[in-house]
């Protein structure tokens, strides 16, 4: 994502300097050279030989799954090790002939046919159904694989292992518990992935965190564990979007520039059940977040304060995403403090909605972001319609609430050409986004 842009960033400069006069057309093809000569070759190659290697995985765990009794125990088990031992001689052969793609598909077929032998042992040992743990043990091997073979597939895999292992243990009756270990095999493997730039691997990482995240506000059932989940996660993905555009800027590892897409969308989702909460009435009187939401509002106010101070450049698109932050972590507040009027509840948590999401997109053009302005106005549109399913107070309220916000576009489009200016210098006459 991020490469993809900064290249398209790259092509239309070199356009532009060149019919400027800048540069040479020879300086420019020379730095096309330079920049561009590994997307010149294809990728083809690599992503099928991926694909094969799934294809292979899914033969050997259908392979167990039929539980063949005429093969007796031994020679099963010796076979999936054998062709587990087997993958990495070819795949240093392939990596040696200068074909990386194909050998991360070898290690990454090896690891699969590891999660395959898990399964085959407690098959054909009748060993307890437990594949939470089963899912850890695959983890830890794919760990392995990655660090001694510098590989990303099997570090991806280990990622969606720890994803299920900490699903499965977050049954009704571990509800209250806090899976720690998480973090014993997550810490790794994120230091593994922060030397690597890979779109893949950097998004499954994230995703795992947010997976951990995301149970660790749920300690509680009911309509409270909802709305921990959604006030905290609204919290979190904004410290995702600061931290995320603190990276970029720095130019930081993979891992934590994908935490800016996870972030704005995530964010963009819990603006729209924020919405919806606040013109139901049935969610309206339980709206009551628990003190496990504190943690998140605080690491998404120290994050938005880092990203205020710690960026280099301090331009009007970063305080405008930092403002759109900022109202939407407003939100929640706004079901406590006002909890007996709710009339003005539904009014002022859609205002916010609007006002974020038009901050969205304002802050993504000034940055040339294009995440930012997807996410506002699908957040924008979403809005909407949710308004006109649901109403606020009465029909003639709701009829007032669009005039109102209507004329108040109407104003921000009278100064859009003043802001597509501002924005101007910043992209250039880009054709594409970082993001």
């Amino acid at each position: 994502m991020f490469e993809r842009g900064y290249r398209q960033q790259l092509e239309a400069d070199l356009v532009k300097w060149v019919a400027a006069g800048v540069i040479s057309g020879d300086a420019a093809q020379s730095i096309r050279k330079a920049r561009f000569s590994d997307e010149a070759k294809s990728r083809l190659p690599g992503i099928f030989a991926m694909l094969g290697a799934l294809m292979l995985a899914a033969s050997v765990s259908a392979f167990v799954a039929a539980n063949w009794q005429e093969i007796p125990r031994l020679v099963r088990l010796v076979g999936i090790l054998a062709i587990i031992a087997g993958c990495f001689f070819p795949a240093l052969l392939l990596q040696r002939r200068g074909h990386p793609a194909a050998a991360d598909a070898a290690v990454t077929f090896a690891t699969l046919c590891f999660g395959a032998g898990i399964a085959l042992v407690g098959q054909m040992y009748h060993l307890p159904s437990d594949w939470p743990a089963g899912a850890m043990l695959v983890a830890i091997g794919g760990l392995v694989a990655a660090a001694l073979t510098g590989k990303n597939g099997p570090l991806v895999i280990a990622f969606v292992a720890m994803i299920s292992w900490s699903c499965g243990r977050f049954e009704a009756a571990h509800f209250r518990e806090v899976h720690w270990s998480f973090l014993l095999l997550f810490v790794p493997g994120l230091l593994l992935a922060l030397g690597r730039e890979n779109r893949l691997l950097a998004h499954a990482a994230v995703l795992a965190l947010s997976v951990w995240l995301g149970a660790l506000l749920m300690p509680q059932g009911g309509a409270k564990m909802f709305f921990n989940l959604v006030d905290g996660s609204l919290a979190l993905s904004a410290a995702y979007m600061a931290i995320g555009l603190l990276a970029l800027e720095r130019g930081w590892p993979a891992v934590i520039k994908a935490l800016l897409p996870w972030g704005a969308v995530i964010f963009g989702i819990m603006l729209c059940v924020e919405i919806s909460s606040a013109l139901d009435m049935s969610l309206f009187g339980r709206h009551a977040a628990t003190s496990v939401v504190y943690p998140a509002y605080g690491a998404a106010l120290a994050a938005l304060a880092a990203l205020a101070m710690l960026a280099r450049e301090r331009d009007a698109g970063r305080l405008v995403i930092i403002a759109a932050c900022a109202v939407g972590l407003t939100i929640p507040l706004m079901f406590f403090g006002l909890a007996e009027t709710d009339v003005l509840v539904r009014a002022l948590v859609s205002i916010a909605v609007f006002v974020s999401a038009v901050g969205l997109i304002a802050g993504g053009l000034l940055l040339g972001l294009r995440t930012f302005v997807v996410v506002g106005y699908a957040v924008f549109g979403v809005s909407i319609f949710i308004l006109l399913w649901q109403t606020i107070g009465t029909l003639l309220s709701q009829s007032l609430f669009f005039l109102v916000a209507g004329v108040a576009l109407l104003a921000l489009a009278a100064g859009a050409h003043k802001l597509a200016n501002w924005s101007r210098p910043g992209i250039g006459t880009s054709s594409g986004s970082p993001v």
